[in-house]
């Protein structure tokens, strides 16, 4: 087995920098230009890879599928012996499919689009290619220097190689804290301890609001989501929207007489000790619990069956983002905790 995956990359692409330089106001407009940019960043992201005479599997998030063809294409042109593409979805480095490539009889797993996840040992060497989009920096400092007080200051994978020139720029107003799991000044969804730094208010420079509003429920403190466009988007409206259904969730599963506790095999969210703890938890407060095993948890998965709840032991995004699909309510193990007993379980 192999002892670590391999870091890989996360340089700023050559073509980001000369858009930048340039003034390039097209780095975000059109969906053409867009994926034209991220093949061609896909391409510069793979030519330090060595593959000649290897059979490669590749992951590939969802947003980066078009360019699966392009992948293959590079690879076989470095020289590798075969190429096999996952088609299912990749959720992260938390979800590293290096068991199923090795049954293929790969020699190497291409993990693209997330860096490494944690110290997981694999079963073949894999190769992280994070992936960094372009972004317009001097924007980004403009907004930044409009927001008051000091700021803690962190972001998704993609925009990681950003934030030491924001902080040479904008000095002691920017603070760019450790994560537990990713690199320094990195945010997941399982995981914003980034955020856990002195500051007065959080800044999370991403495309979407979930990692805002994490990080506004892990600090408690006033949180901004800065998209690559520039534009500020306050947290404080998603966070009570998130607070309101999360505490719905709560209350509908203290009624529960029956709770599935599902564990996910997937590498990087295997918890099978806090789920097996979590059931007898539960059977000491009076409940039914059964520990359920799956890949994926789906909604269409638990149709029809008998629980009257769940409690979903692997990424935390399933119960918040997937909420509303499932018809019976779905916590993570923290909020199992809350609901039955408040005790606490080894991860």
């Amino acid at each position: 087995m192999d002892a670590g995956p391999e870091r890989a990359f996360g340089k700023i692409p050559e073509r980001a920098e000369r858009r930048r330089d340039k003034g390039d106001p097209g780095a975000h407009n059109g969906a053409e230009v867009e994926m034209a940019g991220t093949a061609e960043s896909v391409r510069s992201e793979l030519q330090d890879v060595e593959v000649a005479g290897k059979r490669v599997a590749v992951q590939l998030p969802e947003g980066l599928k078009q360019c699966a063809n392009t992948v293959a294409d590079v690879l076989k042109r470095k020289g590798a012996k075969e190429v096999f593409i996952f088609i299912d979805p990749a959720y992260g480095a938390c979800d590293v499919k290096d068991f199923e490539a090795k049954e293929l009889g790969a020699d190497v797993l291409i993990h693209v689009g997330h860096n490494r996840f944690g110290n997981t040992a694999t079963e073949i060497p894999v190769v992280y290619v994070p992936l960094t989009l372009s972004l317009d920096v001097e924007k980004i400092i403009k907004v930044l220097r409009s927001i008051p007080g000091k700021i803690a200051l962190c972001t998704t994978v993609h925009y990681l190689p950003y934030l030491d020139r924001i902080k040479k720029k904008l000095g002691n107003k920017i603070v760019v804290g450790k994560s537990t799991f990713g690199d320094e000044g990195q945010v997941l969804g399982c995981d914003p301890s980034a955020c856990s730094v002195d500051a007065d208010v959080n800044v999370v420079i991403t495309d979407g609001v979930f990692h805002g509003i994490i990080a506004r429920m892990w600090t408690g403190r006033k949180t901004y989501v800065l998209t690559p466009a520039g534009k500020l988007i306050d947290m404080e409206p998603h966070a009570e929207k998130y607070v309101r259904q999360r505490e719905a969730a709560k209350a509908l599963a203290k009624t529960a007489r029956r709770v599935g506790v599902v564990i996910t095999m997937k590498k990087g969210q295997r918890n099978i000790k806090a789920a097996k703890q979590l059931a007898k938890i539960l059977e000491s407060n009076g409940l039914c619990a059964d520990v359920l095993v799956c890949d994926y948890f789906f909604p269409e998965y638990v149709k029809g069956m008998p629980y009257d709840a769940y409690v979903f032991t692997g990424c935390p995004r399933v119960a918040i983002d997937d909420y509303a699909r499932f018809e019976k309510p779905v916590l993570t193990v923290a909020e199992a905790l809350e609901v039955w007993n408040g005790c606490k379980v080894e991860r």
